[in-house]
């Protein structure tokens, strides 16, 4: 049995509520109480509370539920794709990350239902963050027959996705939409047209100076004009889609105007677009070689402006261990990608800094909207709550450097940065864990 907790002085973060006020910080300070678990009591010591209870003192600091990440893989990219799943929990953890929705583009392909109970087995096994599997919208995720859709829900996935590789037959991507809402299932799709995709860098002057193969904005615009099509042509019967790792303006343009029409979508983008841009990659720094690539300032801002309005539901880490011998190839043969669900609430709280609006705001990308995603419960500070918690300063900065990473992968664009917040503690199911 867990021993009881106490955190004193918590500003809570607010990350659900029922009114339409934006999400913001308490004031004043407030007093956990947990046991089993759960928060058992909230500024009131519960009837028969332990006496022996661990004290946690969060004056001055932040405390929040923990965070949900909707983009990570447990396999390794490149060389033998070796299976990393504890490295990448417990860096989850360690960043104050509890839930993970995990990519299907692992070692093997995740297309069968054994593999799905596999993998879940696996994960329980450790106790670290939970797991939440996409399975395989396609065999073999090569987007020419589908895969055994219902079976991979019955064993444990929570939706279908094709990971980074599009489906070129639009006849098998409808057919796939439409078998999904038959079963309820959603939908998890990048949006790529695959003869415009494939590059290092976006389109423009800067790929055009470093000579490289350039990814234009239309690759996604054309890859959503599709989509939002065909959900218009399936009408009510059309499945929960949620597009991911959006990455210029003309995206946000089009999601928007797909929600105010009514389309049953939501969203989400890699949390390093929100900082970084192609010039970053200065000489072929292949540490910012990404899926889809980084793009301009302006795109950068839109981004920004669209996370904090809502119009993009969830920011993730895309979360990619990739080998050493693959990431050092030069920028046109290197494998794209960067760790990061061990930064994610950092992230988020640099964020926050630069554009000057509440913490709540910030985190609720990563919080109460990615909850949501996964159909999980609003995190609602109350009696009965499950105690994943982290509690942070935001006056503070993390250093990141090969001592701090937890894993053997280094492959990150912020090796040797600073970035916002520092966790003071990580509470998962009602243990201090960091």
């Amino acid at each position: 049995m867990n021993r009881s907790l106490i955190i004193q002085n918590a500003r809570l973060v607010h990350t659900a509520g029922n009114t339409n006020e934006a999400p913001h910080t308490d004031a004043h300070s407030s007093t956990l109480y947990i046991a089993n678990g759960k928060i058992v009591g909230i500024d009131q010591t519960p009837d028969g509370f332990a006496q022996d209870a661990q004290i946690i003192n969060a004056q001055n600091k932040h405390t929040s539920f923990a965070l949900a990440d909707l983009a990570v893989r447990l396999s390794e990219k490149g060389g033998n794709q070796d299976d990393v799943m504890q490295e990448v929990l417990q860096a989850a953890l360690r960043g104050g990350v509890a839930h993970v929705a995990c990519l299907p583009d692992s070692n093997p392909v995740l297309d069968e239902p054994r593999l799905v109970t596999q993998l879940i087995h696996q994960s329980e096994s450790l106790d670290l963050a939970k797991i939440y599997p996409l399975g395989a919208l396609t065999q073999g995720l090569k987007g020419e027959q589908l895969a055994e859709m219902a079976t991979l829900v019955e064993h444990g996935c929570i939706g279908l996705s094709q990971a980074d590789q599009p489906i070129r037959n639009t006849q098998v991507l409808q057919r796939a939409l439409a078998y999904a809402a038959s079963f309820d299932v959603p939908v998890w799709l990048r949006a790529q047209d695959s003869f415009l995709s494939g590059g290092f860098a976006a389109s423009g002057a800067y790929a055009s100076r470093l000579g490289l193969s350039g990814v234009p904005t239309a690759a996604e615009s054309i890859a959503l004009f599709t989509l939002f099509e065909l959900l218009r042509g399936l009408g009510k019967n059309a499945p929960r889609v949620h597009i991911c790792r959006i990455s210029s303006a003309r995206s946000v343009e089009l999601v928007r105007a797909a929600k105010a029409e009514g389309l049953n979508i939501t969203c989400d983008v890699n949390m390093h677009h929100l900082h970084l841009i192609d010039t970053d990659m200065g000489w072929f720094n292949a540490q910012l070689v990404f899926n889809p690539p980084l793009r301009s300032s302006t795109d950068r801002t839109a981004l920004r402006a669209a996370v904090l309005d809502g119009t993009i539901d969830a920011v993730v880490s895309d979360h990619t261990a990739v080998n050493t011998d693959a990431k050092h190839l030069p920028v046109g043969q290197t494998q794209a990608g960067a760790v990061g669900v061990q930064w994610l609430l950092n992230s988020m709280l640099h964020l926050a800094s630069e554009e000057k609006v509440d913490v709540a705001q910030a985190l609720s990308s990563c919080v109460t909207n990615a909850y949501a995603v996964l159909t999980l419960d609003a995190p609602t500070w109350k009696i009965g709550a499950q105690a994943n918690i982290v509690v942070f300063d935001t006056e503070q900065y993390q250093k990141i450097d090969a001592q701090s990473i937890s894993g053997q992968h280094l492959n990150t664009p912020w090796l040797g940065y600073e970035l916002a917040g520092a966790i003071q503690t990580v509470i998962h199911q009602g243990k201090v864990i960091h």
